[in-house]
């Protein structure tokens, strides 16, 4: 990255980030690609929590994906293995959003999805469900690319502030974890920051001038809160961030 770019990418900073509540938190995006965006063919993705996520083209399974379109959890245990099996496929693309490869599926972290279609090239999204345990509670992340981008980006991501309200069974202990991720979500680059808080308690890491942590240029930010026992009522994620 030269001198130049970082100047111009830094004038065109663009704020980002939201506020996401329980089972909002995206594990995962895929779109079918089996015909033209224009056709009237239609695609469809059905999740049956700790069991399944079956494809279909125009109301069939598609068979060029898993068995017979049926990706089974207890042989694609974690999303890294799930989106493998995806891209295996040419009439599908998809891609780990605010995860690991290394997450796990075959255990109800995936938010059930009943039949819904959507057009080809619409971007569909798989999400965590965040009562699953408090395995992953609610997670986001901060992109430096568009989706689906896979070129190595010239841009950056830096986070300004986190904002979260947990809600746990009984009090449990609740962590804040961020991480700095490369492109392929393989594992965590670096821990950028990382902390606990108390149960129903707002954690706030503050409102400041400049930017708590940058992740390299092309690199993800991952933010987390997480505990054993998740209930879901109430808890929030809020990201404040900049991509420059």
């Amino acid at each position: 990255m030269d001198l130049k770019t970082a100047q111009i990418n830094k004038a065109v900073a663009k704020a980002i980030g939201r506020r996401v509540v329980a089972d909002e938190g995206v594990a995962l995006r895929i779109c079918c690609i089996a015909y033209p965006e224009s056709s009237k063919h239609y695609a469809d993705a059905i999740v049956v929590s700790a069991t399944s996520l079956t494809l279909s083209i125009d109301g069939s399974a598609d068979t060029t994906v898993g068995a017979s379109g049926v990706l089974a959890f207890a042989t694609y245990t974690t999303l890294g293995t799930l989106v493998d099996a995806i891209n295996l496929s040419a009439n599908w693309e998809a891609e780990i959003v605010a995860g690991l490869r290394s997450d796990a599926v075959n255990g109800s972290e995936l938010l059930a999805r009943s039949t819904s279609t959507f057009r080809m090239f619409q971007t569909l999204e798989l999400k965590f469900d965040s009562s699953d345990g408090g395995v992953y509670g609610i997670s986001f992340l901060l992109e430096p690319d568009l989706e689906f981008d896979f070129n190595k980006s010239e841009h950056r991501v830096g986070l300004k502030r986190v904002r979260w309200l947990s809600n746990t069974v009984s009090a449990e202990a609740v962590t804040l974890a961020v991480y700095e991720l490369k492109k392929d979500k393989a594992v965590s680059q670096r821990t950028l920051l990382a902390g606990t808080a108390a149960d129903n308690t707002e954690g706030d890491t503050g409102l400041i001038d400049d930017v708590l942590v940058h992740a390299d240029y092309g690199n993800s930010i991952l933010v987390r809160i997480t505990s054993t026992g998740w209930a879901d009522s109430g808890a929030y994620l809020q990201c404040e961030g900049i991509r420059e």
